[in-house]
């Protein structure tokens, strides 16, 4: 198929709509032009099809065209947009329902826990959502059994997941420096571990202590990343 771009108005005098009032420059403008292939570029510039197809039509061509492809662009946009952007941070200030939640005074009264929280929110930003509920669903059963860390064969057992796919789940929350997989101190015997923010302890499951405590969703945290359900607002502190 061989494309030629037609005018709407024509671009010289003699042709088919030409315009007397008309610059080159607007002659010349996408506005006045369009792509069809060559059978019809030379029936709609033919002077001799002029009342066939009048500008308006022409125009209304255009714009249906032009709309059938932006549908398609912005579907191509959609299916590969980054999901981990649609979701702004919300991140902590004080602490100090966090602090209230988990009764360690610390917590709210040294800037270095709230700058730990916060670099622990930036890298959960950017982890991808399947694995960040793999993640969340890991820190539940580590905190019902008490443990720091989960064996391999259970993760797998456990979740029904091929050791392929806890594989590649803990590549990416390793490449995220939020956990991995590594080898315990009883040789051939693996362990899945999500990692220990700085200077507190584990914030997966500081989410979950909190979450107990507040009757807050974890989801809010992992999903919605609103960090700023740790802080007591102002009204708060005054009550």
């Amino acid at each position: 198929m061989i494309g030629k771009v037609a005018h709407i108005y024509a671009a010289e005098k003699g042709g088919a709509r030409f315009e007397e009032n008309m610059s080159n420059e607007d002659r010349r403008a996408i506005e006045n032009l369009f792509v069809v292939c060559a059978n019809c570029h030379d029936v709609i510039d033919d002077k001799a099809n002029e009342d066939k197809f009048p500008a308006e039509l022409l125009k209304r061509y255009k714009k249906q065209h032009e709309e059938r492809f932006r549908k398609a662009e912005l579907q191509f946009l959609e299916e590969y947009a980054d999901l981990t952007q649609q979701t702004m941070p919300k991140m902590p200030n004080n602490l100090k329902r966090l602090s209230k939640a988990l009764k360690i005074e610390e917590i709210c009264t040294a800037k270095e826990e709230v700058d730990g929280v916060r670099q622990f929110v930036e890298k959960l930003s950017e982890l991808p959502l399947n694995q960040r509920r793999f993640a969340l669903r890991i820190a539940e059963r580590m905190k019902r059994r008490d443990l720091g860390g989960l064996p391999v064969q259970e993760v797998i057992s456990v979740f029904r997941i091929s050791h392929a796919k806890l594989k590649s789940n803990m590549e990416l929350i390793e490449d995220h420096c939020l956990g991995s997989i590594d080898e315990d101190h009883i040789p051939g015997k693996y362990i899945v571990s999500l990692w220990d923010r700085k200077p507190g302890g584990n914030p997966w499951i500081e989410i979950l202590d909190f979450c107990e405590v507040s009757g807050d969703d974890p989801d809010e945290f992992v999903m919605e990343l609103n960090f700023a359900l740790y802080d007591e607002k102002q009204s708060e502190e005054k009550s």
